[in-house]
């Protein structure tokens, strides 16, 4: 190859390298530009669109239909007035008992809030974002009120867990804070889901004897024990301490996620609030 040659494949190559620098900065601001604006508009989209679409979950404590024209639930109730503070003037409420799939709609950005009983894990901050706490709760076992003609053991302690089977909703938290308990008390708990259940539909299984042992939260197992037909339950003992339970987002709506924590930092401080939230508790 001759001298001029040379200079030429040094250009080709100089021409190349730079054109491909070129192109990868193109990409990476273009990727930067594309983040920017998605979150500089996400809870603006919400606001052109006039729709907030949340997934619920579905029992007496966080959202219920009534009849065709109206709803009930504390969070159900939380997030209509936060749509109508916003002006928004459609809420699409979504029923989905299983919290994996609830959780997988949300990063696939099908709907915008997760408003469920989710208690805040660090492990969790890695594929979600939490607000601020909406409330606290703790995780109850629920079971027979204690009789001295059932044969079946009355559980008073956690240490009395070992070697029995809890079950639990699909996907729930509650699975976690089972594996961790067993741990705890250096003994085997079997962990049964039951698919496509709802929390009352583990309590009727308690009373109908098909299972001994389920997990339900503190507040859900209030507002459904206040039903005649779940008056021989009992939920005296609690297989977590209270924890801060929290609304999710997805990461990638960081306004909305900021909007929604300004709000529930003056809401959850307001008369409104404390009415419902007695009225759905039971606490003061």
């Amino acid at each position: 190859m001759n001298e001029i040659e040379k200079k030429m494949a040094k250009r080709k190559h100089f021409f190349i390298g730079g054109g491909s620098i070129i192109v990868a900065l193109i990409i990476v601001a273009f990727v930067l530009f594309a983040r920017s604006y998605q979150r500089k508009t996400d809870f603006h989209r919400i606001k052109s669109e006039n729709i907030l679409r949340v997934i619920v979950e579905p029992n007496a404590m966080s959202y219920q239909v009534v009849d065709i024209d109206s709803i009930a639930g504390l969070q159900a109730l939380m997030i209509k007035q936060f749509a109508q503070d916003h002006n928004i003037e459609h809420v699409e409420f979504i029923n989905e008992p299983n919290l994996s799939a609830a959780i997988d709609s949300l990063m696939q950005n099908k709907v915008d809030i997760l408003a469920w009983h989710i208690p805040i894990y660090n492990q969790m901050r890695q594929k979600i974002s939490y607000s601020i706490p909406v409330f606290t709760s703790r995780q109850m076992l629920i079971q027979r009120q204690k009789d001295p003609n059932d044969s079946i053991a009355f559980i008073s302690n956690q240490l009395e867990l070992a070697n029995k089977d809890v079950y639990i909703l699909p996907g729930a938290f509650y699975r976690q804070r089972l594996n961790n308990l067993a741990e705890e008390i250096g003994d085997s708990i079997y962990i049964k889901e039951i698919p496509n259940a709802v929390p009352s539909d583990l309590l009727k299984m308690v009373v109908d004897r098909h299972i001994d042992y389920a997990v339900c939260d503190e507040f859900v197992a209030r507002v459904l024990l206040k039903k005649p037909e779940f008056k021989d339950l009992d939920m005296s003992t609690a297989i977590s301490f209270t924890q801060n339970y929290s609304w999710a987002l997805n990461p990638n709506t960081p306004i909305l996620c900021d909007s929604i924590n300004a709000w529930l930092s003056v809401y959850l401080e307001s008369k409104e609030y404390n009415t419902i939230y007695r009225q759905y508790t039971g606490v003061d």
